[in-house]
């Protein structure tokens, strides 16, 4: 974190000459300069310096109770306008004035600003080279014009912005203006404001690293806990069901993952099979398939019509689901007694049905879940079973199974392994695929979760 000062000067300033007041918006702030004012963040004002503390404190809390990078930038730049009482903030992303972006700007009122955002370059720039945190006090057009034509023209009177650093490498810079003329910042402002920037340029970093080895081996232990909850929840093929044989391969590219299942039975004598995907594997991903699964289970119970049942799952998910998360699904209801299956596929790899004469893949019939709220699911006709006749269901870990040569495992392949298979039981039908999958992988691990589960009709 960068070093601040805390103190106080006991003397009094002297009274500011006229060419002081004239050199001051090329002066002051600029930290590390023999004629400048130490930046202060405790004034000897106990409402002002608790007001100080307690604002940089919630900083610390927000920046180490979040690690999603927006958030936290947001969060960031709506206290930068807090605390300066500025009227706009923008956030620059990159290690060089040439590399600098605008990641996210918002007004006093909390809009965000968009287009083609000025700010003084100037003032950035130095801020960037000499690494400190820097303001100015505009007091004339010459001034302005001398902290940059983007000061001149949007007629800023006061400029402050801060360097983000981390780990000794700069990831930005925070800046804030006004055009008000009774808005001054002072040497405070520019110490916390100074100190809220390293806090962002920390939760910066944390965030680009979250993905990195030491995360995951700090988060081993709540992951395997979470592996375990989702073994226990995740439940076996069940055996003696009536007219068909169950069997289940299942593993994760991850300890937790974002692939789910689920045998249901239901009312007279059918059965009901789903496996879903959601977006990305982890714990994250997890949790939210458990979600999937409870409600699937509470809506099979009190609902016969399965495309329903999808159309409100979905209908949930938008609802409660953070945006552009989203989950595929396949739900396969078996009738064991009139010798059919029906399905509703909601963005999900299609069903595979062996039969005698061939294997066919019955593709989805709809969007992905959670995206839009009004979509309304069908359930496909009645698809004639015989005996014999083998169903294969599983997540796209199968068909983007990768070779050494980066070549992709794909269906058709898929479709012909299936095919010399059809006459194995359910459980020999998915060691055939395992062993071909792990044939086209060359003995490396899968980089995705992985699901397959066989029906076997007898």
């Amino acid at each position: 974190m960068k070093r601040f000062w805390f103190w106080k000067r006991d003397e009094a300033p002297a009274a500011p000459t006229a060419r002081s007041r004239g050199e001051r918006g090329r002066q002051e702030g600029r930290e590390g300069r023999p004629d400048d004012a130490p930046s202060t963040l405790l004034t000897g004002d106990p409402t002002e310096d608790s007001r100080s503390l307690e604002i940089l404190l919630d900083t610390i809390a927000a920046v180490t109770a979040n690690i999603d990078l927006d958030t936290v930038l947001r969060d960031i730049v709506d206290r930068s306008l807090q605390v300066t009482q500025a009227e706009r903030a923008i956030l620059l992303l990159g290690g060089s004035p040439d590399e600098l972006s605008v990641r996210t700007a918002q007004d006093k009122e909390g809009r965000a600003l968009g287009g083609d955002l000025q700010w003084s370059r100037t003032l950035v720039r130095r801020c960037l080279e000499e690494g400190v945190a820097v303001r100015s006090v505009v007091q004339s057009d010459q001034q302005a014009l001398e902290l940059g034509q983007s000061v001149y023209d949007l007629k800023l009177r006061a400029v402050m912005c801060a360097p983000m650093r981390a780990r000794n490498r700069t990831v930005g810079v925070i800046y804030v203006d006004s055009r008000a003329m009774r808005r001054e910042f002072s040497a405070r402002d520019l110490a916390l404001f100074g100190a809220i920037s390293a806090q962002l340029a920390i939760s910066v970093e944390n965030a680009r690293l979250h993905g990195d080895s030491l995360e995951k081996v700090r988060l081993q232990k709540d992951v395997e806990i979470a592996r375990r909850i989702q073994q226990h929840l995740l439940p076996a093929p069940p055996q003696g069901v009536e007219g068909l044989q169950l069997a289940l391969r299942y593993s994760a590219a991850e300890r937790a993952s974002g692939d789910t299942y689920d045998f249901v039975p239901l009312r007279e004598g059918r059965f009901a099979i789903m496996v879903g995907d959601v977006t990305g594997h982890g714990v994250g991903a997890a949790l939210l398939t458990h979600a999937v699964q409870a409600a699937l289970r509470s809506y099979l119970e009190l609902i016969d019509d399965a495309d329903v049942i999808v159309t409100r799952l979905n209908q949930r998910l938008v609802a409660t689901v953070e945006t552009g998360n989203f989950m595929s699904l396949l739900l396969v209801i078996c009738d064991p007694r009139e010798h059919t299956v029906r399905y509703v596929n909601a963005g999900h790899p299609g069903l595979v049905h062996c039969r005698r004469d061939g294997v066919e893949v019955y593709e989805k019939n709809g969007m992905v879940l959670g995206v839009v709220g009004d979509q309304t699911y069908e359930i496909s006709p009645a698809v004639p079973l015989a005996a014999g006749d083998l169903l294969f269901l599983h997540t796209d870990g199968v068909d983007e199974a990768m070779s050494p040569g980066r070549e992709v495992f794909g269906v058709d392949r898929l479709k012909a392994v299936l095919a010399d298979a059809r006459p194995e039981s359910a459980d020999g039908a998915l060691a055939r695929v395992d062993a071909a999958l792990k044939a086209h992988c060359g003995g490396r691990a899968l980089d995705d979760d992985l699901t397959m589960i066989a029906v076997k009709v007898l």
